[in-house]
């Protein structure tokens, strides 16, 4: 049986089986989709091995492998080489190509905000703020503000927009972060079952500006998370990572299953919210 999956360490969490099955079933597709766990060392062996297997799709690539699989790829799409990092292989032909749908996610999530001459704040550094700046550039935001943990090894980041304004900052410099954004995005997995919480200076922030931004986590297990619980006003203030992980995997499961999933899907909807805990929405 041809299948694609998801692979990251972890990857226990992921939802990623769950909307592709939901989808294959729906559609009536000769398929799978599968989580698995690879470490960074056994990548290089692993995807050799995937690569002989005829029935192998190609796969998601989740944390920790977003930027470190780019070595290993035949091919880079475009816009991927430029953010510098993929979350979908697939094959072409007799090569394996590396592509970012993060992007496309990220827009499902943002495309209802005005950005286009605001200040955009940004929490992290690794593949999906990557794609994340690619998103900001494309919108034509104002002004990037981006926090990291460490500001001199993320200035690689400003080669993805070198015409932004792109402002990286400490963590303890959040508040100036944060300031006057019209959106504030949490990129990392903190804050995630399983991961490190979100850390309460942060928190502290984000409390003094949650109240006029729009606040995107990409972390969608939880559903409810600390962070997006500062979001105040309206339910349009609060955008969950579900969002992101449902609208990056539409283009994934097209490069995989040559087929496009559903358009406005309820009932994938209500699967993930008996998954996750929450209401569909």
């Amino acid at each position: 049986m041809r299948f694609a999956e998801v692979i990251g360490d972890p990857v226990a969490q992921s939802l990623s089986p769950a909307i592709h099955r939901h989808w294959l079933e729906a559609l009536g597709i000769d398929g799978d989709y599968r989580a698995s766990r690879v470490s960074p060392d056994e990548l290089p062996d692993w995807l050799a091995k995937r690569r002989a297997d005829p029935d192998w799709l190609g796969c998601n690539a989740t944390i920790p492998h977003k930027e470190r699989v780019l070595a290993l790829l035949d091919e880079v799409e475009p816009d991927a080489a430029a953010i510098g990092a993929v979350n979908c292989l697939y094959r072409r032909g007799d090569k394996l190509v590396g592509a970012n749908s993060d992007v496309e996610g990220i827009a499902a999530a943002l495309d209802d905000t005005k950005l286009e001459g605001e200040r955009l704040a940004l929490i992290g550094g690794g593949g999906a703020a990557r794609a994340a700046i690619a998103y900001a550039a494309r919108r034509r935001v104002a002004a990037l503000a981006v926090v990291v943990r460490d500001p001199i090894k993320a200035q690689a980041l400003r080669s993805i927009a070198p015409h932004l304004e792109l402002t990286l900052l400490t963590v303890a410099e959040a508040d100036e972060a944060f300031d006057g954004a019209a959106a504030i995005v949490n990129s990392t997995p903190l804050g995630m079952a399983g991961a490190a919480p979100m850390p309460p200076d942060l928190l502290a922030a984000l409390g003094n500006h949650g109240g006029s931004a729009t606040l995107f986590d990409m972390v969608y297990k939880p559903r409810a998370t600390p962070f997006l619980a500062l979001a105040k006003g309206s339910a349009e203030r609060r955008v969950e990572g579900l969002v992101m992980l449902v609208g990056q995997a539409r283009r994934a499961f097209h490069l995989f299953f040559g087929a496009e999933p559903p358009a406005d899907d309820a009932a994938l909807r209500d699967r993930l919210a008996t998954l996750t805990g929450g209401s569909a929405g």
